[in-house]
């Protein structure tokens, strides 16, 4: 790592370190300023010119395609009969986080004790999202160690943590609509989070030169493989 600064709007020189250096030939467009719970952050977009986008139009076969399915027993299935395990980074904290907001209402709002509780479960919180993503990328370099293309169900996650509609009787009270169970279930999803996974198998995918082909699930992974027999 190297020491150096950047110049700030209204601010001046401030000293940062590179976690890497900028590749020769690039130039830096943007910079965002970040705070995160363990300190303050940079990101810079750079660009060049001469290096032409790439985009994948490898054609999907049976040797160098593979399909998986996402779910809450198994984080994914893939079509090769391999099933992967859910990690369950934030079910495995949630305890000690917990203890923590606890302690956190026992404390006077805005006073140094109440602070420090707060910094360490906001500390916790992005140890948590830290090591989702960390798994989430080695996950991703593993799907395409084997295949070019990969198939994937296009997933409205958006209805998936949706709050159930509510029931009314005919005295016009509530009744009962599962919501309570719903609210463990959309923990799960969060938990799992399949979105940011998406997005991190396409990133993987234009890096490695590969393929993500997206499709709206019809009744399962059958489909989709039925699918992609139907195209050879």
């Amino acid at each position: 790592m190297v020491a150096t600064h950047v110049n700030l709007p209204k601010i001046g020189l401030v000293p940062f370190v590179f976690n890497r250096q900028i590749p020769k030939g690039f130039k830096v467009k943007t910079g965002t300023v970040i705070l995160e719970a363990d300190g303050w952050y940079i990101s810079f977009t750079i660009e060049d010119k001469a290096v032409p986008l790439r985009r994948a139009e490898i054609q999907p076969t049976e040797k160098n395609s593979c399909m998986f399915d996402l779910g809450l027993l198994h984080y994914a299935v893939t079509s090769n009969g391999e099933f992967i395990e859910v990690p369950k980074f934030f079910r495995k904290s949630e305890h000690r986080l917990s203890k923590l907001q606890v302690r956190l209402t026992r404390k006077q709002k805005h006073s140094p004790p109440w602070k420090i509780l707060k910094r360490k479960i906001a500390k916790l919180h992005q140890l948590i999202a830290r090591q989702r993503l960390d798994w989430q990328f080695k996950l991703a370099y593993y799907l395409f160690s084997d295949v070019s293309v990969i198939f994937l169900e296009d997933l409205l996650l958006a209805n998936l943590v949706r709050r159930c509609k509510a029931k009314l009787g005919n005295n016009g009270q509530f009744l009962p609509n599962g919501q309570s169970a719903k609210s463990g279930l959309n923990k799960s999803l969060q938990d799992a989070a399949f979105g940011q996974f998406v997005e991190v198998l396409e990133y993987v995918a234009w890096k490695l030169g590969k393929r993500v082909i997206t499709r709206r699930p019809k009744r399962h992974i059958s489909a989709l493989l039925e699918m992609l027999k139907q195209s050879f």
